[in-house]
């Protein structure tokens, strides 16, 4: 009787057990992430064992953890844990990378043969069809309509290998082409500013830190780091807890992933004003990443999103980060021809790529911001200029204080470099006429006569660079109302390339 009772006893525990959820609580997870990280780093650095291997090694240890439910190995050799309470944990590894520490060696491209075989065309009768006549679309060039600019850096206190630092660059880069910009920097990178970023009607938004393709989805770790797994909810939809290294501190640290579920959600207030989003992080723009967060801000009327297409290392990110932007500000040169100058440099794979594909034409507008004065009436006074370069064409916008009301101003075109000005675009309330200088200070050669746009405080109009401006690459414009005694800018011109 004892021996049955004692029989059925252990029976029940067995069953009790095997009934058990085993709990994963914040020091048991800190725990099992420190061990992971480091031993990942031991096995590629010291035992130089090839990163994929070590970090399947880490798989099957993790997946013989009580707690753990299941282990998805992402690309980029990231790991996501599921535990069998439900808390899950993103392990970003690696502590050389944007995102995992993936060693992949340049490759040259290859150079495909054409095929021997010639086709034979197919003959086919074609049938008339009857001529369908469109209205022409007049083409607009792709670049901000906001001179605001973000520089969210996650990074700047942790490996930094460009001096001055990269947020300093891009943002210096960005002030000579009239971006007023803001800087988000280590713990302000945080949660609560991210999901504030459609709100600041940014044209340009630079986000720097650890990036993941989470498997049709992008995520992106943000700040503050914490020292253990952060065991409560981050209170924003769309987050997932991360692991990663941190060079400031020389630890294993954890915070919280962003994914396309939180832009959905938090980027729903204000539609992006064709916004240049450029991401330098590991996966930025990995195709497996694209269909969340990118396709999802791109939807919301950013122009164009740009990333690494695989794992890339602090060296290869900020330098390429660095030359991106000194050939779209200072040179104002086109997406493509940005990238394409990065891809140029060797520094590959990964590759700097841009999404969606057919936005390589994109480019930063030149601004010029001018002041209130109280001297001068706000609906004659100049608040902003926008100018960009594209198809053939130059293209203004002048904003002014109140809706503009007036009969004429100018707009001055140095076309030679001497400070004077060779054409002058006389601005109407319903059009604008092109003269040519005819003599110093004499403009009578009429060249072109055009139409404009008005929408609240905003006067538009385009006008033909050749038939306008010559064969010239460069134009160096100031307004000028003669009434309200106007000057934008106050000295000088504003440098706009063809």
């Amino acid at each position: 009787m004892k021996f049955v009772r004692k029989c059925g006893l252990i029976i029940c525990l067995l069953l009790m057990s095997a009934g058990t959820v085993w709990g994963a609580d914040a020091a048991s997870i800190t725990q099992l992430a420190s061990k992971v990280h480091t031993d990942v780093n031991q096995l590629v650095k010291v035992r130089k064992v090839q990163l994929p291997i070590a970090v399947r090694e880490q798989k099957t240890f993790l997946l013989t953890q009580p707690e753990v439910q299941e282990v998805r190995e992402l690309k980029g050799n990231n790991l996501l844990v599921q535990f069998k309470d439900g808390k899950k944990l993103l392990m970003l590894l690696g502590e050389d990378r944007l995102g995992s520490a993936d060693q992949i060696q340049p490759v040259q491209k290859k150079v495909l043969s054409p095929a021997q075989q010639q086709l034979t065309p197919v003959k086919k009768q074609l049938i008339p069809v009857t001529k369908i006549r469109r209205p022409m679309l007049k083409l607009i060039p792709c670049a901000p309509k906001s001179n605001k600019a973000l520089i969210f850096d996650c990074l700047e206190d942790d490996a930094n290998v460009v001096s001055p630092k990269i947020w300093q660059q891009v943002k210096s880069d960005l002030e000579s082409l009239g971006y007023s910009v803001t800087t988000k920097l280590n713990n302000s990178a945080n949660l609560t500013n991210a999901s504030l970023i459609d709100n600041g009607e940014y044209g340009v938004v630079v986000m720097r830190g650890h990036g993941g393709d989470l498997g049709g989805d992008f995520g992106f770790l943000v700040r503050p780091w914490y020292s253990s797994y952060p065991s409560g909810s981050s209170g924003y939809a769309g987050t997932i807890p991360a692991s990663a290294y941190n060079h400031a501190v020389g630890a294993t640290q954890f915070g919280y992933v962003i994914t396309g579920t939180f832009s959905s959600t938090y980027w729903a207030d204000k539609a992006f004003p064709s916004t240049i989003f450029f991401l330098e992080s590991c996966h930025g723009a990995d195709p497996g990443a694209l269909p969340g967060m990118p396709t999802w801000t791109t939807n919301h009327g950013a122009s164009v999103w740009l990333g690494w297409n695989e794992s890339v290392s602090f060296n290869c990110g900020d330098n390429g980060t660095d030359l991106f932007f000194q050939k779209l500000a200072n040179e104002q040169k086109t997406v493509t021809e940005a990238v394409d100058a990065v891809y140029a440099t060797g520094c590959r794979p990964p590759e700097l790529a841009a999404f969606p594909t057919n936005k390589g034409a994109c480019q930063l507008a030149v601004y010029k911001a001018d002041a209130n004065e109280t001297a001068v009436t706000d609906s004659r006074d100049f608040k902003l200029l926008r100018l960009v370069s594209g198809y053939g064409r130059l293209y203004a916008t002048v904003s002014f204080y109140s809706a503009p009301a007036f009969d004429e101003f100018f707009f001055y075109v140095d076309t030679s470099g001497n400070a004077a000005a060779e054409v002058l675009v006389k601005c109407h309330g319903s059009n604008v006429e092109v003269y040519k200088q005819t003599q110093p200070g004499l403009y009578n050669n009429k060249v072109y006569t055009g139409t404009v746009t008005k929408s609240g405080n905003d006067y538009s109009f385009d006008i033909p660079w050749n038939t306008s401006l010559g064969a010239t690459g460069s134009a160096k414009v100031w307004l000028y109302d003669m009434s309200g005694k106007d000057r934008l800018p106050d000295a000088g011109s504003v440098t706009v390339l063809k």
